[in-house]
């Protein structure tokens, strides 16, 4: 029974609201308490620095995003964490229409405020990286896919198709969803009439044709990303780990999930009748909440259970977004105002804990943080040696991605960055036209540095010697200070008479 609280209360307006503020704070915040870049989106600024259709790690959505990103901003950061929020505004949003579709408005509004209480739509999404991307990507391809489903429209069609493939150019794991996709589509009988039409196949051309390009490039880059997909998923073939990596990840995603659990726990508190009864879900409903919400976590778990496949925690980023649809439809919560009430309440008061105790903890830090990183001092440290040295520009930093990422993100001449003086994972470098413009190698000296140094001299040869330069953390200064280790590839002769004027 649905009362006249339910049938006035303005849930869409609500819901607008409460995008806008989710994005303001969690831009405002991480732009305001942080000093450096987290660290895959600073790996995002390294590969952003050169627009090719594929990186050692991952597609190249996520590159591309972020130089997007900065020549949005004008090279400023706060856009980076903008663009972050916005793909968790793009899951909220369809997360609502899709939730409106099966349940009345106000119960749609609150499968997706659930979500507001997990990790991965806040704290997780500060970092701009594949999983983040992958929350808005997935979400608009179940989207569409639904609506083309039940409408069978051309432009929902390829819509799923677009955002389907935008998917896995931000990341291969897109597979665990669309293989329930295509499960769907065959076990049910109305999404069958789909395989009779052309409007599913041009949405599967659409897919294609995005992906292409990075398929292309992979037969000319040895298959990298998935020589490095199969690395992060590859452990020892013991047969505990077929048991012990899918309950692992289980239980992580539980973890992110007991949050959500206990706010709506609050809807099933009082006197008066607890639960309700809604309009049974159609079957059509039922399976696709099953497979789509579902699927992608139990064919991952199962995959690992079969496989010994290694899971990270982090790769459940986008699993969640329907399982505060799902919650609500199986245990539908009777509301009254002063329950729904007390369940804002709750979930402002959450937020806020949320948003002070991260911001506390890194204004406080007794522990090393990337948030306390010294990036931009370092930059314009070794900047300005460079310069006064050579008397031109510096064109190429060459090591770690953390460090040798920074100093190149915070210079004001924004070079390239040589990632680990490794060319395979740094295709876009050419070494000879390093070797004319000169650069600066940095090492971490808790690495094994001297076999790297050996071979390092073994291909420049005008390396110059070893520095060893010493930093402080910003904000805490009692911690030990960062220590590496810098070495300066002068610029051939015919380079070294360009004057550099600031």
């Amino acid at each position: 029974m649905i009362n006249n609280f339910i049938k006035s209360f303005q849930a869409e307006r609500c819901l607008y609201i409460f995008i806008f503020l989710h994005v303001f704070f969690w831009t405002l915040i991480p732009a305001w308490v942080r000093y450096t870049l987290p660290m895959d989106a600073m790996e995002g600024t390294i590969w952003g620095h050169q627009l090719v259709l594929g990186y050692d790690k991952n597609p190249f959505l996520n590159g591309w995003l972020t130089r997007f990103a900065l020549f949005l901003g004008g090279g400023s950061v706060w856009v980076i964490y903008l663009f972050s929020q916005l793909s968790v505004a793009a899951c909220f949003w369809a997360t609502w229409k899709i939730s409106k579709k099966i349940l009345p408005p106000i119960y749609a509004l609150i499968s997706v405020l659930l979500l507001e209480s997990m990790q991965y739509y806040h704290l997780h999404a500060i970092d701009f990286n594949d999983n983040t991307l992958e929350l808005g990507l997935w979400a608009f391809t179940i989207l569409f896919f639904y609506e083309a489903t039940l409408k069978n429209k051309l432009s929902d069609w390829l819509l799923t198709g677009f955002f389907a493939g935008l998917g896995m150019m931000a990341k291969y794991y897109t597979a665990m969803l669309l293989i329930p996709m295509v499960l769907f589509l065959i076990s049910q009988s109305a999404a069958r009439q789909s395989f009779k039409s052309g409007k599913m196949y041009l949405g599967l051309l659409v897919f294609l044709v995005v992906i292409l390009p990075h398929t292309i490039w992979l037969f000319f880059h040895d298959f990298i990303t998935i020589h490095y997909a199969v690395s992060r998923v590859s452990s020892p073939p013991t047969l505990l780990n077929h048991l012990q990596f899918p309950l692992q990840f289980a239980w992580q995603q539980f973890e992110v999930l007991l949050p959500a659990l206990l706010l709506f726990s609050i809807l099933l508190l009082g006197k008066k009748p607890v639960l309700t009864k809604l309009t049974p879900l159609q079957k059509f409903d039922k399976t696709f909440l099953f497979l789509m919400g579902m699927g992608p976590f139990l064919l991952t778990i199962s995959l690992s259970a079969i496989f010994g496949m290694k899971l990270r925690a982090g790769w459940g980023q986008p699993l969640l977004s329907l399982w505060g649809i799902i919650l609500i439809a199986w245990i539908t919560p009777r509301l009254t105002r002063e329950r729904f009430i007390f369940f804002i309440a709750l979930l402002i008061t959450l937020a806020a804990v949320m948003m002070s105790v991260y911001s506390f903890a890194l204004i406080r830090a007794k522990e090393p943080s990337s948030a306390n990183f010294p990036g931009e001092i370092i930059a314009y440290e070794l900047t300005k040696q460079w310069e006064q040295r050579y008397h031109t520009s510096l064109a190429y930093v060459a090591g770690p991605r953390w460090l040798a990422g920074n100093i190149a993100f915070y210079s004001k001449d924004q070079p390239t960055v040589y990632i680990d003086w490794n060319k395979k994972v740094s295709s876009w470098i050419d070494e000879n036209k390093l070797k004319e413009s000169g650069a600066i190698f940095v090492w971490d000296p808790t690495e094994a540095v001297q076999p790297a140094e050996k071979e390092i001299r073994a291909r420049f040869a005008a390396l110059g010697p070893i520095e060893i330069m010493h930093f402080s953390w910003m904000r805490n200064k009692t911690m030990e200070p960062i220590e590496f280790n810098v070495a300066f590839l002068p610029p051939q002769q015919r380079h070294a008479h360009l004057l550099y004027f600031q």
